[in-house]
């Protein structure tokens, strides 16, 4: 029986250690390889190309240091698409896990949850299914409806406050000064009933 190839994406070392002996501690899992940046991985993921010895699957977390992991999850969706995904990590809005969803990971599991959900999340994306956390789920519908309820640049701006862009990096990106950029955010407060950008990013993105 082939076992699944693993790689892991983790900013804390004893964290990173521990999905892969956690991995290994059973014998249907190979890892062949981690890092700890993106640029790390993206190094490592290109030497594994040329050797074609890619992974099944990659276990990535968000929020490596002041890197997104999201930025990360894309890339190596771009370059990678059949590398699959499972997102594991402690930020568990449905802000986020719509988002990392949307940038092509297959599943999303929170580090809080118990060892078994992270097996049974590999086993079911391996299998071809997309798995995100039962009790992740039915946020993930209330937030549907809320960001719905905005127009197409109040969406891209409202992303992009729960990707933790500043107010400077929004209005670099989109070519808009930054009263424009105020107004946006007062009318995203009004629909979604935060106070501020702090009150947005803990609502739907941590």
């Amino acid at each position: 029986m082939n076992k699944t190839r693993f790689f892991v994406v983790e900013d804390h070392t004893l964290t990173n250690r521990g999905i892969r002996e956690l991995l290994l501690g059973r014998d249907l899992y190979d890892c062949v390889g981690y890092a700890f940046t993106k640029s790390e991985s993206l190094e490592i993921l290109c030497k594994l190309s040329e050797t074609k010895a890619l992974p099944d699957i990659l276990i990535l977390d968000l929020f490596l240091g002041n890197e997104s992991g999201l930025e990360v999850l894309r890339e190596i969706k771009k370059k990678y698409p059949q590398i699959k995904i499972v997102v594991y990590s402690m930020y568990t809005k449905p802000g986020i896990v719509s988002l990392a969803l949307e940038g092509g990971a297959e599943g999303f599991v929170s580090k809080s949850a118990p060892e078994k959900e992270l097996f049974t999340a590999i086993e079911k994306i391996m299998a071809g299914e997309t798995y995100v956390q039962q009790n992740l789920i039915s946020p993930l519908f209330i937030y549907k409806t809320v960001y719905e309820g905005l127009t197409k640049q109040e969406q891209v701006i409202f992303k992009r406050i729960i990707e933790r862009k500043t107010k400077q990096r929004i209005t670099t990106e989109l070519n808009i000064v930054e009263r424009s950029l105020e107004n946006y955010l007062s009318r995203i407060y009004m629909k979604t009933g935060c106070k501020n950008h702090e009150d947005l990013i803990q609502k739907y993105g941590e």
